[in-house]
């Protein structure tokens, strides 16, 4: 009997691995969001609603790489926590960011709620212990 070979045979894989690695997710929904505000509608000061999506580009990026971290076996969660601290900064920085510059843009400020709800529920989930 080979007892040497069985870890080989059997390797553990998060069920959503895959779909983490076929698509960027975070990334689609961004596009999607983008490409329903429109950003030439109003005049935008120098640093306006520019600079907010690009912040909110960086979150989804962060984001996109938590999920890959998380679907990666070899990664511990120790490794993942500054990724999850960065996160948390970020996702509060750009709601106050999006409160001074972007006004009267209902759209806009739902999407970036809608951001900074979608960050804090991960962070949370990995502080309560959902990944242990």
């Amino acid at each position: 009997m080979d007892i040497n070979g069985i870890d080989i045979i059997y390797e553990a894989k998060p069920r959503f691995a895959d779909k983490v690695n076929k698509d960027n997710g975070f990334r689609q929904i961004f596009d999607k969001k983008i490409a329903g505000i429109n950003l030439a509608g109003a005049p935008v000061p120098p640093g306006g609603k520019a600079d907010v999506l690009e912040h909110g580009d960086k979150i989804l990026n962060l984001l996109d790489d938590y999920a890959r971290d998380l679907s990666d076996s070899q990664k511990t969660l120790k490794h993942i926590g500054p990724l999850v601290e960065t996160i948390e900064k970020e996702a509060s920085l750009i709601q106050a960011e999006a409160a001074d510059k972007v006004q009267n843009d209902s759209e806009f400020e739902q999407f970036i709620k809608d951001l900074t709800v979608i960050a804090n529920v991960a962070v949370f989930k990995f502080h309560r212990g959902d990944y242990v």
